[in-house]
């Protein structure tokens, strides 16, 4: 399905953070209630104070996020919460020194959506408070492996905003195959994005997800990027292809 208004429906499903205005998260469609303890690497990025996007733990000092949850914001705006399985309470809060967006990110199709945060302080490893591997370079997105997506998304696109931390199990869709639901070219999948979600709908990331972590045994494979309707049919949630930005990545956190 080509999309014919792609600003629009952007607009319907993905957290876009700018001008010092945070829209606020709610939670993942059809997903249960989680425990902190059992996805230690998920962070709740802070936009002056309010919960804006999710983002995963690499390392101690750096967290991997969407590169449209950091696009026309500074670095001083920022904040991440750790170690909590709620987005306004707990765990630690560390400021953002500095961000590393990538600079062929398209505001526009959201193609390189990515971006590094270095936190100013080291975050302390623990229970609540671990790291995730990362996928390895150029490894290939398979259809129908059972992925984890977390976050603060709502229930709907005008949902409520629960404080819980949400899970839910999501198929991956190749990217060649997710150009059937939405195409190619300008508004559709390019080679840096894959899919996750049901033909069926019913669950799905949200507003508030973006940016957070796409899990599949135990290895990020993707960052929650856009999509059409939250939970609709044949519109299944769109990832950035993380295998494909090891070297852009690791370029920054072994610098």
């Amino acid at each position: 399905m080509i999309k014919s208004s792609f600003t629009l429906l952007l607009l319907l499903k993905v957290v876009y953070v700018s001008h010092g205005n945070a829209i606020p998260g709610g939670r993942i469609v059809g997903g249960t209630p989680a425990n902190i303890s059992n996805y230690p690497y998920q962070v709740s990025i802070l936009h002056n104070r309010s919960h804006s996007c999710g983002g995963s733990i690499i390392s101690n000092t750096y967290i991997l996020t969407a590169a449209h949850c950091t696009y026309e914001i500074t670095a001083s705006q920022l904040s991440i919460r750790a170690g909590s399985s709620f987005h306004n309470s707990g765990g630690t809060v560390v400021a953002v020194s500095q961000i590393y967006q990538h600079t062929q990110f398209n505001a526009d199709t959201y193609d390189y959506d990515i971006s590094v945060l270095k936190l100013k302080s080291s975050l302390a490893l623990g229970t609540n408070i671990a790291t995730i591997t990362m996928i390895a370079a150029s490894t290939a997105i398979k259809n129908g492996d059972l992925a984890v997506a977390t976050g603060w998304g709502r229930l709907t696109n005008d949902g409520t905003i629960p404080t819980q931390l949400q899970t839910v199990s999501l198929p991956t869709i190749t990217t060649a195959t997710c150009t059937g639901y939405y195409g190619t070219g300008v508004g559709g999948i390019t080679d840096r994005m894959f899919c996750a979600g049901y033909a069926e709908g019913g669950k799905d990331t949200c507003q508030g997800d973006s940016g957070g972590p796409l899990v599949l045994s135990g290895t990020l494979i993707g960052i929650t990027s856009w999509g059409d309707v939250c939970g609709g049919a044949n519109s299944p949630g769109v990832y950035t292809k993380l295998s494909l930005f090891r070297s852009y990545v690791d370029g920054i956190i072994n610098s």
